[in-house]
């Protein structure tokens, strides 16, 4: 808190956020933005691109709500239809700004002047950050989530681009990733700034509270994998084959799948072609809060198997309840993970994968979950992430009116 005890008022600029089609993306995203709300006066804006349809014939939609004590607003754009791609590209970038503009005026009017503005996932709400900064002296900040920065994903290309975010990131007061992994990433991109910090998600509140110990245990050791369905790097078919061949040799386990996404079926048709029955292996859906809380309680091990990744949520969130995790060596995975709260094998080594499952069911490895838990909450609770987000716009503030 500012030494004042006055709350800064703190404008987010969302890029992902949940919406009236689809409430599962950015769940992260307002999960920072929440936690901010303990220390300052948030508010966000989120803006969305929609074919037209039936459900308005507005250009601009502007839904505005207080969301879990947020005011929010969330802007519709339709997008132009015109037949020419590059003059369609063009507008829908101006009917972006445009939209931003018109969430921006709505929290003025309900909120009033903002003190700063965090930016999460660049690259074109970050040039409303640069513009406010050059023509209000208004800081902002940028949180990136966007693993499009790795090497392996190759997605960050194009000379204009790269010029933009370079100019947004120089001009930032701070930039906060959730890994070492994506900071360097984004610097070997000469993404230059001197402020760089490390930041983890957030876990929602729900899986802050009691024990770590389920008392409604499976006989069975209970492995759990919780992701989207989308193979190319959860790589799930490559752990369906290491369930395959671990059920050939015992059969005192059961899988438990949660989640939904693009290759579901897929998965699920490979599942039955490699003889896995609902004894070895069971598909749950998706899952969310208290029922996805129950699910990993009454799981011995999560697995993640990606070929790539960030750092995702999911192990923040089965770490907060205990429960050890065995991933793959890949993004920022190994910041967090060790002998102490799981298991680290190498991306694509179904061997290494199928003795850390035998060794976890012979009991060769021991895990405190009480330890891992308390250690977790310590780390993502909102409370925790909220103060430090608080230091760092005092801070950007500070430095501005210096």
């Amino acid at each position: 808190m500012p030494e004042s005890n006055k709350k800064y008022k703190v404008l987010h600029l969302a890029r992902w956020y949940p919406n009236r089609y689809d409430p599962m993306p950015g769940l992260f995203i307002q999960r920072h933005v929440e936690s901010t709300k303990i220390y300052c006066d948030a508010s966000v804006i989120y803006t969305h691109m929609v074919e037209k349809s039936a459900d308005s014939e507005l250009v601009y939609d502007l839904d505005y709500q207080i969301i879990n004590e947020v005011p929010t607003a969330k802007v519709y754009y339709r997008s132009s239809q015109i037949g020419l791609k590059p003059l369609d590209k063009l507008i829908n970038i101006h009917r972006f700004f445009k939209a931003n503009h018109v969430g921006i005026n709505q929290i003025k009017k309900e909120s009033g002047k903002f003190d700063i503005i965090h930016i999460h996932i660049l690259t074109r709400l970050g040039v409303i950050g640069l513009f406010h900064k050059l023509f209000y002296s208004t800081p902002y900040i940028i949180t990136e989530h966007w693993s499009r920065y790795l090497n392996l994903t190759g997605s960050f290309t194009g000379f204009f681009r790269k010029f933009v975010t370079r100019l947004v990131v120089k001009y930032a007061s701070a930039i906060t990733a959730v890994t070492n992994n994506l900071a360097d990433a984004m610097r070997s991109h000469r993404l230059l700034n001197t402020n760089y910090i490390i930041l983890p998600n957030v876990v929602d509140s729900v899986f802050l509270s009691g024990s770590a110990i389920s008392d409604s245990k499976s006989e069975k050791t209970t492995f759990l994998h919780v992701s989207c369905f989308e193979d190319k790097s959860k790589n799930i078919s490559g752990l369906l084959r290491v369930i395959s061949e671990l059920s050939k040799k015992r059969n005192d386990f059961v899988f438990r799948m949660v989640g939904d996404g693009m290759d579901m079926d897929w998965l699920r048709n490979y599942s039955n072609e490699l003889g896995l029955n609902e004894d070895v292996i069971q598909y749950t859906g998706l899952l969310e809060g208290k029922d996805l809380v129950n699910e990993m309680k009454n799981s011995d091990i999560l697995v993640i198997f990606s070929n790539y990744e960030n750092f995702p949520v999911v192990i923040n969130e089965s770490l907060s309840l205990g429960v050890p995790v065995i991933a793959t060596r890949v993004g920022g995975i190994p910041e967090r993970i060790n002998h102490n709260n799981g298991i680290l094998v190498d991306a694509g080594k179904e061997t290494q994968l199928l003795k850390a499952f035998e060794d976890f069911l012979d009991n060769k490895i021991y895990f405190n979950m009480e330890v891992i838990q308390n250690d977790a909450v310590v780390e993502f609770s909102p409370a925790s992430i909220g103060r430090v987000l608080n230091g760092i716009y005092d801070k950007s503030i500070n430095q501005k009116s210096s």
